[in-house]
């Protein structure tokens, strides 16, 4: 029974109608076509491209239905994998993304489902049986390329791929991809992507797309993985600093919404063996789950919609640094200390794009837009309570939950292209040392062969160190589960972006007409401040591969 939809679509009803726009034109309502052996896009002139096609099948609950239709769509992204998105990588963009409605997945089963009369939502009982549906998907054009395939049932009906913020699954959703091992991830092991090359294999390792196109079908995708986590959404509360400094540096003042660590920091102490002795040394950020309560009602309601009343707890669980399967100590540390496990969510703060010219004096559009070319990235040391907890809790056998996660400031960032692997990536590193006085002095890199190690297996970049200062400017930051989900800030609910496109109906955001709340929670950086001695910098300037490539 279907009803008389509403006059202004919800943003669900929005996402739902981009999907299945941005579907693939051989996936339709009415079924999906034969691929052809050569590839043409689809409704488009233009030569031989690439395309990845196969089926998709869904192992969950029964969807929810609202307006006549089904709830959510199955997006799935196509990620080249030198952009992995967070933790594997520093991908923020999919190459590509599909799309199977809700409709079309599960129009086989549509007599399961309830449509009612006045078009407010259904969803299945608790006790509702499984189903397990299947379609044809594909994806194109894409150029050469060696590919995984990640994605998610939007069981909720909240994600919007016009919004940075609501493209991640959220707590429910169905998740899933083009996976090797399938069985195991259902019983709690790390998914392993498929490779997908895409085109012809070259001697440098590169794909190029053949005259005649390329087509490789048959990609199986599984979504069947409900998760449990919502995203964490996270606003910056506390920030402490060391109380003794170094070589004469001015203490500096705590203000949360206003973090600035110099770019010549050094660490007043660093003992890889006393956690209690080097945790003051930090510059030491306190994230708490959620909105400040002054802002929990306009985040809850449209366009954000975030699950900020009440907000979820953050999660923490130990990473599997290595990709072995296993969690040991031994090779699951911090590269600081291997007393330190490396635990979720990550802490990664981007450098932002300076050179960005606003186009009106309102416009904040800048506070959006990460730096490509290089990427530069300082990752965060993941504390729980305090690092003595965190040394002494036993990992393995917890995975506790807290209001607020401490996050520790490294003066280190790593600066790469990713879209070349041949490129050496560079590690910088403010001081070889920390500021006690010889013979007391520690060393801040114990293990420089093993972190440039383990940075190359992580990045698939050759590493070269450099104690240098770091490049100065504004850094988003970002909290990343082991799921893939995340929450960076600032977004798009503290930047009212120069045209940024109507949402929800008349709630429109616009540098000349913001209808809609902005939330300044969610407007906050780490800068990278001007150095306390600027003869050292003078002597160790940031390395030229951390700088933008003038804009011409």
């Amino acid at each position: 029974m279907a009803s008389t939809p509403s006059a202004a679509p919800s943003r669900r009803a929005l996402g739902a109608r981009l999907l299945l726009a941005l579907a693939p034109a051989w996936v339709t309502a009415g079924g999906a076509c034969a691929l052809p052996d050569v590839y043409l896009p689809p409704d488009q002139a233009g030569s031989p491209a690439g395309a990845l096609s196969g089926d998709l099948t869904y192992a969950g609950p029964l969807p929810c239905t609202e307006n006549g239709h089904v709830v959510g769509a199955a997006a799935l992204e196509i990620f080249d994998v030198k952009l992995l998105p967070p933790p594997e990588g520093l991908g923020t963009t999919a190459a590509s993304l599909a799309a199977v409605g809700g409709d079309v997945l599960f129009g086989g089963v549509v007599d399961r489902l309830t449509f009612k009369t006045d078009g407010t939502r259904w969803c299945p009982d608790a006790g509702t049986p499984p189903v397990t549906v299947s379609s044809p998907w594909g994806v194109g054009p894409l150029v050469g390329g060696l590919y995984e395939v990640r994605g998610f049932y939007d069981y909720d009906g909240n994600f919007d791929p016009t919004l940075s913020i609501a493209r991640t699954p959220t707590r429910g959703d169905i998740g899933g991809g083009a996976i090797d091992n399938a069985p195991q991830v259902l019983m709690g092991a790390a998914p392993v992507y498929r490779r997908i090359g895409l085109g012809a294999p070259q001697a440098n390792g590169a794909f190029t797309i053949p005259p005649e196109g390329s087509l490789v079908s048959g990609v199986a995708v599984t979504l069947g993985l409900s998760l449990p986590l919502d995203i964490p959404v996270f606003h910056a509360t506390d920030v402490h600093y060391s109380p003794i400094t170094c070589n004469g540096a001015p203490v500096l003042e705590s203000d949360a919404t206003h973090v600035v660590m110099p770019s010549d920091y050094m660490l007043p102490v660093f003992d890889p063996f006393a956690p209690d002795k080097t945790e003051p040394s930090l510059v030491r950020m306190t994230l708490t789950t959620g909105l400040p309560t002054a802002e929990q009602g306009a985040g809850a309601a449209s366009p954000f919609g975030l699950p900020v009343q009440p907000p979820s707890n953050f999660a923490f669980s130990w990473q599997d640094v290595n990709g072995d399967g296993m969690l040991d100590l031994g090779t699951d540390h911090v590269p600081d200390s291997a007393l330190i496990p490396s635990l979720f969510p990550l802490a990664i703060f981007a450098k932002l794009d300076d050179t960005y010219k606003p186009l009106t004096p309102d416009d904040h559009s800048g506070d959006l837009v990460p730096q490509a070319a290089p990427v530069v990235i300082l990752q965060g040391l993941t504390i729980y309570k305090d690092l003595t907890t965190t040394a002494s809790s036993d990992w393995s056998m917890t995975q506790p939950t807290r209001d607020s996660v401490i996050v520790g400031v490294r003066p280190a960032v790593l600066c790469l292209d990713p879209t070349d692997q041949t490129k050496v990536a560079k590690l910088v590193v403010t001081h070889d040392t920390d500021c006690v006085p010889a013979p007391a002095t520690h060393k801040v890199l114990t293990d420089e062969a093993g972190t440039k190690n383990a940075l190359k297996k992580q990045f698939g970049h050759d590493v070269e160190v450099v104690y240098a200062c770091l490049p100065e400017g504004r850094y988003a930051m970002n909290l990343v589960y082991g799921t893939g989900q995340a929450w960076t800030v600032p977004n798009e609910a503290g930047v009212c972006a120069h045209g940024e496109p109507s949402k929800d109906g008349n709630t429109t955001c616009t540098a000349a007409s913001a209808s809609r709340p902005v939330l300044p929670s969610q407007d906050v950086v780490l800068t990278i401040g001007k150095p306390v001695h600027p003869e050292y910098c003078a002597a160790h300037p940031v390395p030229a591969e951390c700088l933008p490539a003038p804009k011409k």
